[in-house]
């Protein structure tokens, strides 16, 4: 399946770049909401990995602490090709710390170990620290610039990223073949991953259709308002100036939907504009309806935080910033370069952040 287009907010780039050259090009640091608290049944393991899944490091701890899945969490999914850091948690009820040295490997290493009184839920990190090296640049980096201090400032649309629909972007297909019946599966874990594609991609085509009409970033009559960096959305009784001022201010975002079963939640133009959008879609709409999912929001736009540059030659930047958790580092870099496809070995290992 090939995806729809999706509109660009500051046009489309003309410089096309290179990531993921090597896995240390692409660099994550997951923040978690809270500290952990140093005692409990639950050992919370800070691992950096270098070319592992985050399934591959929850089966090596699984096989290294003798434990069930369901007794070893983790917050968020980090790509395989990268050098990504992210928490863990193994069910522990002894008093000590386990000796972890002989989890380090070339691929994995233990950078912190410590004690908390619940297991790591998903969804507990509350951002991701990118730092992201762009090659091959067909001009030069300095053209650059405008576009990076624009995205620092008006943010980007909160598209998902196109890893979310499968390496052969055959999620959706294969999530209307689950509504309809053609296709079973035995694994929850895969059956949520075909559920969350097609709600990503409705929202997607939402997104797409505000950001043509350039109401992705501005109050659309019956909007749900989100609240920046959290999942969080609210319905306002009426707009005014201490919104409009809380929007400009980007504390508060326009929102999609995240599609379910219920009313939906918009109202007004907002709701007839995604109406009329997924309309097209009636499969999906309705096989998302049937599962039983709650409908849910999600912020429109994204702000990245301390977005910084540094330009390294001629045809090489970094760029480093922050992300609330949910949103996509590939969805900042597709508004400032056209990035070159992965090789199919780096395709296949792409995953979410």
């Amino acid at each position: 399946m090939t995806l729809p287009y999706l509109a660009y907010a500051y046009f489309e780039p003309d410089i096309l770049a290179s990531y993921k050259v090597s896995n240390e090009d692409f660099q994550v640091q997951e923040v978690l909401s809270f500290e952990p608290d140093g005692k409990g049944d639950h050992l919370f393991l800070y691992l950096e990995k270098n070319g592992l899944t985050t399934q591959d490091v929850q089966a090596q701890l699984m096989q290294y602490f003798n434990l069930p899945a369901k007794d070893v969490s983790f917050s968020g999914m980090k790509d395989k090709q990268a050098l990504t850091q992210q928490w863990f948690s193994v069910k522990q009820e002894s008093k000590e710390v386990p000796e972890t040295r002989e989890l380090n490997s070339k691929q994995l290493t233990v950078q912190r170990a410590i004690r908390n009184k619940r297991k790591l839920k998903r969804g507990s990190h509350r951002s991701n620290q990118f730092s992201i090296r762009l090659r091959d640049l067909s001009a030069n980096p300095s053209g650059l610039i405008e576009r990076i201090n624009r995205i620092s400032q008006e943010g980007f649309p909160n598209y998902f990223g196109e890893q979310r629909f499968g390496k052969n972007q055959d999620n959706v297909e294969k999530a209307i073949q689950l509504f309809d019946g053609t296709l079973k599966f035995k694994s929850r874990y895969q059956q949520g991953i075909y559920i969350s594609a097609a709600r990503a991609y409705l929202f997607n085509q939402v997104l797409s259709r505000r950001v043509e009409d350039g109401s992705w970033n501005t109050y659309l009559s019956g909007d749900l308002m989100s609240l920046d960096g959290t999942s969080s959305s609210f319905k306002p009784d009426k707009w005014d100036q201490v919104l409009a001022a809380r929007l400009d201010k980007k504390d508060i975002h326009p929102s999609g939907p995240m599609w379910g079963s219920g009313v939906l939640l918009s109202e007004d133009l907002c709701a007839a504009l995604e109406m009329d959008v997924v309309k097209n879609e009636k499969a999906l709409k309705s096989g998302l309806e049937q599962i039983g999912l709650d409908q849910e929001r999600r912020a429109l736009r994204s702000m990245p935080r301390d977005l910084s540059y540094t330009i390294e030659d001629a045809s090489t930047i970094l760029i480093e910033f922050s992300l609330s958790k949910g949103a996509y580092a590939t969805a900042l870099l597709r508004e400032l370069v056209k990035l070159r496809p992965l090789n199919n070995d780096a395709a296949k290992s792409a995953g979410g952040l």
